[in-house]
């Protein structure tokens, strides 16, 4: 780990590896601005991420080792993505979609594993990480250089299970390493790599929203629910700073329970407000968390329920679902809402409260549960 000095003067490099083998991508449709891009699976249970068009364009088709996660765009690198394992995994890729292979292996400490999700600054210069020290027993936020892969910092993230976490918009004319800030949702879920996906603290876990200045590690601010069964595992922020949280409850199958929270300076988290009949129909599950400032709606996608639901992000209030047999993804393409289907579906909507478009239907392709548009 070097200095914290040295981290805030920005230091980088230059390293890439070729550790696996992509398959070769299909011809590129000429005039392409952005495509979408997301793990995937197939029906033989083959691991892959993809990138595709709203035409139902596939693009390029590069394998992985294990079930995929987040996919993170990369602004300074046309193509090219960062994929993250799901967690708790042991690997990063960077890759370029135009030739349709990996050019940068991550990989984690020996005593750690990747929680599925991060963020990167400085023009993609350091890349920031959710990760479990499972020895310890706890959750870290881990920041590197994003070319040479070197531990720039390593921080106590307030909680065990740190999952997504999102870049807090800053009042300064310009972000640099010194002023930047997170939100993380704490899961609260604590896990060893030899029981992969066994949850081992049901009993004891304690989920939370946390700030952090990212400069010195500092938890500015910490914010628990009375129900510490409710996972805070997904989120997404508005431009103007306000945090949309999905939840994935762990309690009984038969308790009704909220599912999305909202929090912008309160002294408490704040639920979304809907009837208690549209919290049963989402089947305690949430997945993707997807805020549009512009047209002032949040989109929650509810896998095990299959629907695509919608809030207005002002005052918290639900607006509508649409059933979406195992809707997964969510993102903004062109300023329209566009999801993902664990089906292969891919579908677009602009007004929450009339009908999707279909898109899509990619008949051997079983999307993930997140989306991502890079520029290509």
């Amino acid at each position: 780990m070097i200095s914290r000095r040295k981290f805030l003067l920005g230091l980088t490099g230059l390293g890439a590896i070729g550790a696996l083998t992509a398959i070769a991508p299909t011809t590129l449709l000429s005039g392409e601005k952005h495509w979408l891009v997301s793990a995937a699976s197939d029906k033989k249970g083959n691991f892959f991420v993809a990138a595709f068009d709203l035409t139902g364009q596939l693009m390029s088709k590069v394998a992985l080792p294990a079930r995929g996660h987040e996919v993170l765009a990369m602004k300074s690198k046309p193509g090219h993505a960062l994929v993250f394992a799901r967690r708790p995994g042991n690997y990063v890729l960077e890759v370029d979609f135009i030739r349709g292979e990996i050019v940068q292996e991550i990989s984690v400490a020996a005593e750690n594993r990747f929680y599925g999700h991060g963020v990167l600054l400085d023009n993609d210069k350091i890349l920031v990480t959710t990760e479990n020290d499972y020895k310890a027993g706890k959750g870290l936020i881990v920041l590197r250089d994003s070319q040479t892969q070197q531990v720039l910092e390593q921080y106590d993230s307030g909680g065990i299970g740190p999952h997504q976490i999102a870049l807090m918009p800053s009042s300064e004319h310009e972000q640099t390493s010194s002023n930047y800030q997170i939100v993380i949702a704490n899961g609260g879920i604590q896990t060893h790599p030899q029981q992969a996906r066994k949850k081992l603290n049901l009993a004891t876990m304690k989920p939370n929203l946390a700030y952090m200045e990212l400069a010195n590690g500092k938890v500015i601010d910490k914010f628990e629910l009375a129900n510490n069964h409710l996972s805070i595992r997904h989120l997404d922020v508005s431009d103007k700073g306000k945090v949309i949280a999905g939840m994935q409850y762990q309690g009984a199958s038969t308790d009704e329970v909220p599912l999305a929270l909202a929090h912008q300076g309160e002294t408490q988290l704040q639920f979304l407000k809907a009837d208690s009949d549209i919290w049963r129909s989402m089947k305690q599950y949430t997945a993707s968390v997807c805020v549009n400032s512009k047209q002032n709606v949040v989109a929650i996608t509810c896998p095990k329920a299959s629907l695509l639901t919608y809030w207005q992000l002002d005052n918290n209030e639900f607006l509508s679902s649409h059933k979406l047999k195992d809707g997964a993804g969510v993102t903004l393409h062109a300023d329209k809402f566009v999801a993902s289907t664990g089906r292969g579906q891919v579908v677009s909507q602009s007004n929450p409260l009339t009908s999707y478009q279909v898109n899509a239907d990619f008949d051997d392709i079983r999307w993930d549960n997140h989306m991502t548009s890079i520029l290509s």
